[in-house]
């Protein structure tokens, strides 16, 4: 599919480069719009000037202000071009052309603006996670924008008004086990890829999705706090051997942080939560990929995940996953699996204080599956944003996430396109 949105052009390049510079002094139009945009590029140049911060908030505020000031320009150039003539006849430029370059620029910076606007809380969120002693936060900044500017050229709606945006099966995968650096590796001509609890190459592996692919309502987007839509994000996923996959899928085992969620990239662990299959194998490994050969359930509780490079799923749908998890557990009356999960404050962390998911929808969560999650849990994970709620919004919100979340709990699963059964799933996956 073509890309109706233009690759992110930096504001520096934009108010710098011969291609993007116009000299003000040479075009022959009004005297209140020359300086109209001599004031206004001497302000978008100073902000540039200021240079960026380096915590993601005053990051994403000071981005936001460099794109409107730069947007501002573009308009007021294109203002000084329709009111010049004899510019064109002494310089022969071709005036299409010079308006053509304009709004070039212009559709990269919409898109950037549009998105900052719409996708902030998840931007903060993905920013958050960056390693800063190894990268830095404009170029991380950089790399989101891209892929977000990308897949919003790639992904259709399937039922506009009530669903959002989602990657089926192969496409997801793909996008997954390269964020992650799992893919394809073919030693002795079999194919295998990297699961990240067992820690070893593996045939038999799946990607598995932190927010389910039944959760592709609208209100979704509207309870993480932005326009993302999870389902389309290459940090909603994890490598796993095909069992663990399943057994994540249903809700048998969950992802809780490992230490403090301050760390930067932040440690993770399984943890078994249905005590009925602690002793079942589910992994008989015939081929010795692993170092023993044999896994039982119990042998991966409490077991650290293992990564390929520094790249990690978001924490908010590792959050969103571990409630659900709680529900599940709760709802089925397995023994023992409060006493085992870490408190719900292990989530909250000083060096990033924002929370997960929206205060009201996530407390209407609880309620209306019988007020079981522990109030640290909400604590520690909800944040209120009153610019981007309302009552009614909020509430109607509340109620869609709670029947989806419901019957994800009841066992009811939306088929993934093209992976209706565990055959066809291997296939795409491994």
């Amino acid at each position: 599919m073509a890309s109706t949105h233009s690759t992110p052009i930096t504001p520096q390049k934009q108010l710098t480069s011969n291609r993007f510079q116009l000299d003000i002094e040479s075009i022959d139009c009004t005297p209140d719009t020359r300086e109209r945009l001599r004031s206004q590029k001497r302000k978008a140049s100073e902000i540039l000037e200021e240079g960026s911060p380096q915590t993601t908030i005053p990051f994403l505020k000071w981005r936001l202000a460099v794109v409107e000031d730069t947007l501002n320009v573009k308009a007021l150039e294109k203002k000084a071009l329709s009111e010049a003539t004899e510019y064109f006849e002494k310089t022969n430029r071709s005036k299409s052309e010079l308006l053509a370059t304009i709004k070039e620029v212009e559709r990269g910076l919409t898109s950037e603006r549009a998105i900052l606007l719409s996708q902030r809380k998840s931007f903060e969120g993905d920013l958050n996670d960056v390693d800063t002693s190894n990268t830095r936060l404009e170029d991380a900044y950089i790399t989101e924008l891209r892929y977000s500017l990308e897949l919003a050229s790639s992904t259709k709606e399937k039922a506009p008004g009530t669903k959002a945006p989602r990657l089926e099966g192969k496409q997801f995968a793909e996008i997954v086990h390269k964020y992650l650096g799992t893919g394809l590796r073919e030693p002795n001509e079999t194919a295998m890829k990297f699961c990240n609890v067992l820690g070893f190459w593996l045939p038999s592996i799946k990607c598995a999705r932190i927010i389910p692919f039944s959760f592709h309502i609208k209100e979704m987007g509207h309870m993480f706090g932005s326009d993302e839509s999870p389902l389309t994000s290459r940090r909603n996923g994890l490598s796993l051997q095909a069992k663990i996959e399943e057994a994540f899928d249903n809700c048998w085992v969950t992802i809780v942080p490992r230490g403090s969620v301050a760390s930067t990239p932040t440690e993770w662990k399984i943890i078994l939560l249905n005590p009925n299959v602690r002793d079942w194998v589910f992994y008989q490994d015939t081929y010795k990929f692993t170092d023993r050969p044999m896994w039982k359930w119990r042998d991966i509780d409490g077991r650290k995940l293992t990564f390929c490079n520094d790249n990690r799923p978001a924490r908010r749908f590792l959050y969103m996953r571990y409630t659900l998890a709680w529900l599940h557990a709760e709802d089925k009356g397995w023994e023992g699996f409060k006493e085992k999960v870490p408190p719900g404050h292990i989530w909250a962390s000083p060096n990033k204080p924002d929370g997960y998911l929206r205060s009201s929808i996530l407390r209407e969560l609880g309620r209306r599956t019988g007020d079981t999650l522990p109030e640290d849990l909400i604590t520690a994970g909800a944040f209120d944003d009153a610019a981007t709620s309302s009552v009614v919004y909020d509430t109607v919100a509340g109620i869609r996430v709670t029947e989806t979340v419901q019957r994800h709990l009841e066992g009811e699963r939306d088929p993934i396109e093209g992976e209706d059964s565990d055959e066809e799933d291997e296939e795409e996956d491994e």
